[in-house]
């Protein structure tokens, strides 16, 4: 049996992290204002990989990378976390979560659109099963259109900013993929989404909560542990076992949801994990379904 070396369960680590990061997340906004939250986890967040891996030298890095990618990643973190923080309740984020993962099977159309990807038609099944089980997500009654539309409606500023934030990351994975040319920007990127956010903080005139003690120990914790995620991901990528990583991705929605349910004391029904399953499900098959073009 092949060996799993100490770069892959890094790698294995920042999944976990990430699976995690939603439900932590949403407790913190309960405690202070919703984009204060985000800037203060970001900022230690930028600091924590600064710190990692130095400032890129983005002077030597392609300007559509820097500045088209970059700009994908500030909008799709601004967004996606904005999305949980505005969710209404406990169910609401584990349905946001769900949303948010349909980026692996739309990274995969993306890439087949840009020719990055030759594919077999089952890519086709695999994307009509994500879009299945998050329909289930949302509402069991998946052929009650009319009800899946009332729960939307619910909250449709932050179930649209979770949408918005999947496409914008799958764009960003693609783009990234051409454009980057070997060039890594992202302790960059994390800096101007903290600048971004401390500014959306103070045009907004949201009120300035000081968190006690406690929460900033959760703050500091979260925001370094995103940093180190980040971090690790780029090393297990380099040198660790890359297949393994990549099939841990796709079970992410299942793993965030029961990281979720955990954190946040939520119940999901039945629906939500049959839903769960199809996501993840939808996306290996779309995955097992290409091939990089050479």
């Amino acid at each position: 049996m092949k060996q799993i070396n100490r770069y892959t369960w890094l790698g294995l680590s920042s999944i976990l992290i990430w699976a995690s990061l939603v439900a932590v997340v949403k407790l913190i906004t309960e405690s202070i204002s919703p984009i204060l939250a985000l800037a203060l986890i970001y900022s230690f967040s930028a600091l924590c990989i600064l710190g990692l891996n130095g400032f890129p030298k983005i002077s030597q890095m392609p300007k559509r990378y820097l500045w088209g990618c970059g700009s994908l990643f500030v909008c799709y973190e601004i967004l996606f976390l904005s999305s949980v923080a505005y969710s209404h309740n406990h169910e609401q984020v584990l349905i946001i979560g769900m949303i948010n993962y349909l980026w692996p099977p739309l990274t995969v159309i993306f890439a087949i659109f840009a020719q990055q990807l030759s594919y077999q038609w089952t890519v086709i099944l695999g994307f009509i099963l994500a879009i299945l089980g998050l329909m289930m997500v949302v509402n069991p009654d998946i052929l009650a259109v009319s009800k899946f539309w009332a729960v939307l409606q619910q909250n449709p500023m932050a179930y649209s900013f979770a949408l918005i934030g999947a496409v914008l990351w799958s764009c960003f994975s693609v783009f990234t993929k051409k454009y980057a040319q070997g060039h890594n920007a992202t302790p960059f990127f994390f800096a101007v989404t903290a600048i971004a956010l401390w500014g959306i903080h103070f045009i907004s005139a949201e009120p300035f909560t000081l968190p006690s003690l406690g929460m900033w120990g959760a703050i500091v914790m979260t925001g370094s542990l995103i940093g180190i995620a980040y971090s690790h991901w780029n090393q297990s990528l380099q040198f660790g076992d890359i297949k393994l990583l990549i099939l841990a991705t796709y079970f992410m929605p299942i793993l965030s949801s029961v990281m979720s349910m955990l954190i946040l004391d939520a119940t999901p029904q039945l629906a939500f994990w049959i839903g769960t399953i199809l996501v993840t499900l939808g996306a290996i098959i779309c995955w097992k379904s290409t091939a990089a073009k050479h």
